[in-house]
């Protein structure tokens, strides 16, 4: 190997070697300037409490049931209607429960892995069912198995 050769690997690994060094130095930094886990309130879930340490720390109330879940007179929720879905067709294969307007309407909108489509107003009435395409799914014959 000619000697021109062995000084250009050498100072190629010395660049490689301080770039790796600068980028864990600067990862080491960062993460001790993040700020310590007990500073941090954890996610409220609902049922759940936060340790003392922390429940002090925090200075407004958190949230325990998110706004999906509440459940307003006359309205029922997104996993009511999908409970009444499954019910109505008597199918469990649900595939999707979303938001959606039927003539105007807020109300929520079922879709069946069939192909179903149910749509129940927010206070649970169904307004609309249909029923959807039949569909077949063949394979495409091979050329090869003549």
């Amino acid at each position: 190997m000619r000697k021109s050769t062995l000084i250009i690997s050498v100072i190629l690994t010395a660049a490689l070697l301080y770039a790796l060094y600068s980028f864990v130095s600067t990862y080491k930094k960062a993460v001790q300037a993040t700020v310590p886990a007990t500073a941090i309130p954890a996610t409220a879930l609902p049922g759940t409490t936060l340790p003392a340490t922390v429940s002090a720390e925090v200075t407004q109330e958190l949230p325990t049931v998110a706004a999906t879940e509440v459940s307003v007179a006359g309205k029922i929720t997104i996993y009511e209607a999908a409970a009444m879905a499954v019910k109505v067709l008597g199918q469990k294969n649900l595939y999707l429960v979303e938001n959606s307007q039927f003539n105007g309407t807020d109300a929520y909108l079922a879709t069946f892995a069939s192909g179903d489509i149910l749509y129940i107003s927010l206070d649970g009435q169904v307004l609309s069912a249909s029923k959807g395409p039949a569909v077949k799914i063949s394979q495409p014959k091979s050329h090869y198995n003549k």
